[in-house]
């Protein structure tokens, strides 16, 4: 059944970039059949109008990085203290056990505050939290994360077979210093075959570039005691180290990249490869600030993530664009800030055209843009 969609203004996120006022899209079975000002659509309209009233929308949201499997953890990790008090935290908590209810109900906040896709990582029970997330409104790519220092065995699969209508299973490397190269590889060929993109956690704290540089450290012998413990060839550092396995390109999503130099960004930005932010989970665990400003004056694809509950106040993408706002050093004009949580990530998941944009053949799913970042931006 059509129906019309009005509102004051929406950002549509199309290659023009336009704000369109007194905008308005016909719609049937969840896709948007046209678009543009009232004026021009009106006489299309079928005889069921919802006018949002004076507000401005944008293409639902995509959150590029979450593990709503942790969902059931919220208030069990310290804060502020670091990488290791807070794994350690972590792993002290119920981990294991799998809350659907949980998941469904994360899932349901993110889809009520504008989200309308989630890059999901899990490493135990991925089949679980993707049929979860198919019985809610969100669109998915649900990330099997590899870890471990075995070898993938001759034909085994490194991610399930699934099949669903509003998301898929691809697989996920969880990071260089966690994973053994080998599996890294196969990971990210396995995506590369299925046409699925490929994340990996980068960069991302002290720990990981002690490790990588052959030191030792409290989280290394963590990893060493769970049989975990990557080795390195040498002195080596993250970006670098990642780019001589082929892990990084266009399909790659590599994700908070706190600790990245002009040298590493160069590196990501030749590859293609995209950044995921996430701010406020890296202020929550106290690992520093990302070079957000570089990141994105370099030119690299950007995107925003809210990580997990157990890393974070709330997983309202909305929040992460404020917070990011409101402490970033360079001027971002409204196309430039709304496309990381719209068509950035959607380019990264290799979902433009369906997702992060509003134009005829895309998803309907659309968010109201909070007062509050309204008035900033315009």
């Amino acid at each position: 059944m059509k129906r019309c969609i009005r509102a004051a203004r929406a950002a549509t996120m199309t290659e023009t970039g336009s704000v369109i006022s007194d905008f308005a899209m016909i719609v049937e079975d969840g896709v948007v059949l046209s678009c543009g000002k009232w004026s021009e659509i009106k006489g299309r309209c079928p005889s069921e109008v919802e006018d949002l009233g004076n507000v401005t929308i944008v293409p639902g949201l995509i959150n590029a990085h979450a593990h709503l499997g942790l969902s059931h953890l919220q208030g069990m990790t310290v804060q502020g203290r670091g990488f290791t008090p807070w794994v350690q935290s972590l792993l002290a908590s119920p981990l294991r056990e799998l809350d659907r209810n949980s998941v469904a109900e994360a899932a349901q906040n993110m889809n009520n505050s504008g989200t309308a896709y989630v890059a999901d990582i899990s490493t135990t029970d991925t089949l679980k939290v993707a049929e979860s997330l198919s019985e809610t409104g969100l669109g998915f790519t649900a990330f099997c994360e590899c870890m471990g220092q075995s070898l993938p065995k001759q034909g085994g699969r490194v991610f399930p077979e699934f099949s669903s209508a509003k998301g898929r299973i691809a697989g996920a490397g969880h990071a260089l210093y966690s994973t053994h190269g080998d599996m890294l590889q196969a990971v990210k060929a396995a995506d590369a075959a299925a046409g699925f993109p490929f994340s990996i956690h980068l960069a991302e704290n002290e720990e990981e570039d002690l490790i990588l540089a052959g030191e030792k450290c409290a989280f290394a012998e963590m990893l060493e005691g769970a049989g975990l413990l990557s080795k390195f060839p040498g002195m080596v550092r993250p970006v670098p180290y990642a780019d001589s396995l082929g892990l990084l390109d266009s399909q790659t999503l590599a994700v908070h990249c706190v600790r990245v130099d002009r040298r590493d960004m160069d590196i990501l930005k030749k590859r293609g490869t995209n950044v995921c932010l996430c701010p406020r989970s890296n202020e929550y665990i106290g690992e520093g600030r990302a070079p957000w400003e570089d990141i994105i004056s370099v030119g690299i694809n950007t995107c925003l993530g809210t990580d997990s509950i157990a890393s974070n106040h709330d997983l309202n993408l909305w929040n992460e664009l404020e917070y990011l706002l409101e402490h970033i050093d360079i001027f971002l004009d409204p196309v430039q800030a709304l496309a990381l949580v719209t068509a950035n990530p959607a380019r990264a998941l290799g979902i433009s055209g369906r997702y992060g944009s509003l134009e005829p053949g895309s998803q309907a799913a659309y968010a109201v843009m909070p007062r509050e970042i309204e008035n900033r931006l315009f």
